[in-house]
């Protein structure tokens, strides 16, 4: 049995507000992203020393009212290196149609690791692809049959 490590205390975490996701390249990867469907928030440069940063907000909004995606480029140290698959974390996005939005990450300057393939066991259509700097991008929308927006594939059943 799991153990309630919060009983008798405040929430700790109450929701999830963004993804920050340090990039060698905020302009490129600000015009990949909006390639896709993502809105402008917000650009900043902040910070000091090693943590000053160029940022670019983006959500499917254009505000701050849903998960916001960073793309944050550190100014005063050295540029990570490319990611490669399978890489340390995913993104994944819920979209209309996971063929199209593959054939867009082509001609963004991303590529395209696993095309769309039907996954019944999930209800969803789901592929990989990268954006130009190598993060990994799950794709996941409705099953090649059906016109719909997907469900979530762990929301309860009825």
């Amino acid at each position: 049995p799991r153990r309630d490590l919060t009983a008798g205390r405040a929430h700790m975490i109450v929701g999830m507000h963004a993804t920050k996701v340090v990039v060698r390249d905020v302009d490129a990867a600000e015009r990949f992203y909006e390639a896709l469907g993502l809105k402008l928030v917000h650009r900043a440069v902040g910070g000091e020393n090693e943590v000053r940063q160029k940022q670019a907000w983006l959500s499917v909004t254009g505000d701050s009212s849903s998960h916001m995606l960073i793309l944050s480029q550190f100014l005063e140290v050295p540029p990570p290196s490319q990611a490669e698959y399978p890489g340390n974390f995913w993104l994944a996005f819920n979209v209309a149609d996971v063929d199209a939005v593959a054939s867009a990450v082509r001609t963004a300057g991303g590529r395209v690791l696993r095309e769309g393939e039907d996954r019944p066991e999930y209800g969803v259509r789901a592929g990989v692809v990268a954006d130009p700097e190598g993060h990994i991008i799950e794709i996941v929308g409705p099953m090649s049959d059906r016109k719909r927006v997907v469900r979530d594939p762990l929301a309860r059943r009825g």
